[in-house]
């Protein structure tokens, strides 16, 4: 046993030898490669600099622009392009702007009902043409109008310009009558 034991110490003493000569004996060759790298690179970067020096002198000569005085140097593209097309100086024509005359919307109110708490009576009010309601007393705005006296059968709104506008709800009334007498009318014909 101690036999097998000293051949397989002396074998690994001999691999960790040969491992420690090639370690030593590739530093060398990586120093060598290292420096042959940053020649390489070193060379590049120059390189690239003489381009960039190059592309730039090219990029601001402005000497061959400016021996072309007209557009008509370029009509060859200019026809191509469907972004801009060449037409002849006699051939523009102006045209004037028509007027529009926009009509301020009126507005269109519609008394909805009536609310009474205690001393205080509120209405509501709908604008058909925006289909906002509004809640509101005596003495309040809606919108242009001013809401100037609430009776049991109309709401009176005054625009600042003089103009009044009277909602009722006898129409309501109406209607709801004439249907009541129509369900009787119904009521009796199936007696």
């Amino acid at each position: 046993m101690i036999i097998k034991e000293k051949i397989i110490f002396l074998l690994l003493l001999v691999v960790s030898i040969v491992i420690l000569i090639f370690g030593f004996g590739s530093q060398g060759k990586k120093k060598e490669a290292t420096r042959e790298l940053m020649k390489d690179i070193q060379l590049a970067t120059k390189k690239s600099k003489a381009k960039k020096k190059a592309e730039l002198k090219d990029r601001w000569d402005f000497s061959a622009i400016k021996t072309f005085d007209k557009l008509t140097v370029y009509n060859a593209l200019l026809k191509r392009s469907p972004f801009f097309k060449i037409m002849p100086k006699g051939e523009a024509k102006k045209v004037e702007p028509i007027p529009v005359k926009i009509e301020p919307k009126k507005p269109i109110f519609k008394y909805k009902g009536k609310v009474s708490m205690g001393s205080k009576v509120m209405v509501v009010i709908e604008d058909q043409g925006t289909g906002k309601s509004f809640f509101a007393k005596k003495g309040d705005m809606i919108g242009d109008f001013l809401v100037s006296s609430i009776d049991d059968k109309e709401v009176v709104l005054k625009k600042r310009g003089g103009e009044e506008l009277v909602l009722s709800a006898a129409k309501k009334e109406k209607k709801v009558k004439k249907k009541k007498k129509e369900e009787e009318g119904l009521k009796d014909e199936e007696k």
